[in-house]
């Protein structure tokens, strides 16, 4: 258990960093322009990196040690703070900084999650994947969506240069952190292939995994209607929009997320012992695309503060469910490639989110934009009653032996 005690501290400190840019990058992008269009570009920067490297990402991440590659990518996403850090000096905060800023960090960040999370089962064992991955998103939450928000919306109305430079700091810090980690040996063994063809391999898997290929349809759904929401959210909640918060306000409001997601992260390793688990997944769904749709009927600010939560407590409890299954499904030396797999197919139509929604939140208004991002999460629902037919395997404690032991 030391090495997953490692790798937690060093999730904190990373969590936390992404916690402060989260919220940094849409300030720094709304205060550069007021279009709807400009700051969602920030956030395409942010997401592209998962479409089009992701599956990739996981070929590497199994062939080189993951305390390699958690130390590097820590390690790079400090200098990239530190270029912008540069730049915001020289001339303040310009849009196509930004989303080069946004870019690279989200290149960084696809090793470090891939490494993370598909290292994590060695660590931990197949009995304590649950138990881990809520810690994993317990410690994500404190420091991504609370910890991390409410300082860079504090901190960001006195210097926007100030919370550049604690993020890079926090990412050295993480890499720092790896140092102590004990070198885990690549996952994948024997001769090396060519990258497309264990790219495939790990796409053929998820294709013919009838809960995966659904959990990425499902999830596809949710990530591209958050992925277009939370732009214009911005400028909804942020003054002079129409719940006319100030960066600070927005940063707490943020935060109030965690509440929920920390609840859930409580409650969630308990559920499958009470409640069948595709059945509360099928629950998440719904309650998410209901939060998402708050914003439409009213502007004040502690109903949308109550959504945050109730969307951060689905969330959690999706991701801690699927997760797992993920972990305890893939083959032996497959896990970084379906980790990367998965989120990239889950991810591919991430970027259309913030354009659409930004088009339509400039040619529409903001809560035409807000209604069609709800409307997009509850699509999802869809694909249940083909979830609820293969429910059975979401109780599968042990890793597939190969790629063709499917259920």
């Amino acid at each position: 258990m030391r090495p997953f005690r490692i790798l937690l501290t060093s999730f904190s400190f990373s969590t936390l960093a992404d916690g402060l840019t989260a919220v940094l990058l849409p300030l720094m992008a709304a205060a550069a322009s007021r279009s709807p269009l400009d700051v969602a570009l920030v956030s395409v920067g942010r997401a592209l990196p998962w479409t089009l490297l992701a599956p990739v990402v996981g070929v590497w991440v199994e062939r080189v040690s993951v305390r390699t590659v958690l130390l590097w990518a820590s390690a790079c996403r400090m200098a990239v703070l530190g270029s912008l850090l540069l730049v915001l000096a020289a001339s303040g905060p310009r849009i196509p900084a930004l989303v080069v800023a946004a870019a690279a960090l989200g290149v960084l960040e696809a090793f470090y999650e891939v490494a993370a999370q598909s290292s994590t089962p060695s660590m931990v064992g197949p009995d304590g994947l649950v138990a881990a991955n809520a810690k994993l998103t317990a410690t994500e939450l404190i420091m991504r969506s609370f910890l991390g928000p409410s300082a860079a919306g504090v901190v960001a109305a006195l210097s926007l240069l100030t919370v550049t430079g604690a993020g890079a700091a926090l990412y050295g810090v993480t890499a720092l952190v790896m140092l102590a980690l004990p070198a885990i040996p690549a996952a994948a063994s024997g001769p090396r292939r060519d990258i497309r063809g264990e790219v495939v391999e790990g796409m053929r898997f998820l294709r013919r995994d009838p809960l995966l290929v659904r959990f990425v349809a499902m999830t596809a759904c949710s990530a591209v209607a958050y992925a277009g929401w939370m732009p214009v959210f911005t400028l909804y909640a942020l003054a002079p929009g129409p719940v006319g918060l100030t960066g600070a306000g927005f940063g707490l409001a943020m935060s109030a997320a965690s509440l929920g997601g920390l609840a859930a992260t409580a409650l969630t390793p308990r559920l499958p012992d009470r409640l069948a688990p595709m059945r509360v997944l099928t629950g998440t769904v719904v309650l998410g695309t209901l939060a998402l749709a708050v914003p439409v009927v009213t502007a004040r600010p502690v109903p949308n503060a109550c959504a945050l939560m109730v969307y951060s407590a689905s969330v959690v409890t999706w991701n801690i469910i699927t997760v797992s299954y993920r972990q305890r499904a893939a083959p032996a030396g497959m896990l970084g490639r379906i980790n990367a797999s998965y989120r990239a197919l889950a991810w591919f139509l991430v970027p259309l989110g913030p354009l659409v929604s930004g088009l339509v939140g400039t040619l529409l208004g903001l809560r035409a934009a807000l209604l069609l991002c709800a409307a997009v999460s509850g699509a999802a629902l869809f694909f249940v009653p083909g979830t609820l037919r293969n429910a059975g395997a979401l109780n599968r404690s042990a890793p597939r032996k190969d790629i063709h032991d499917l259920v």
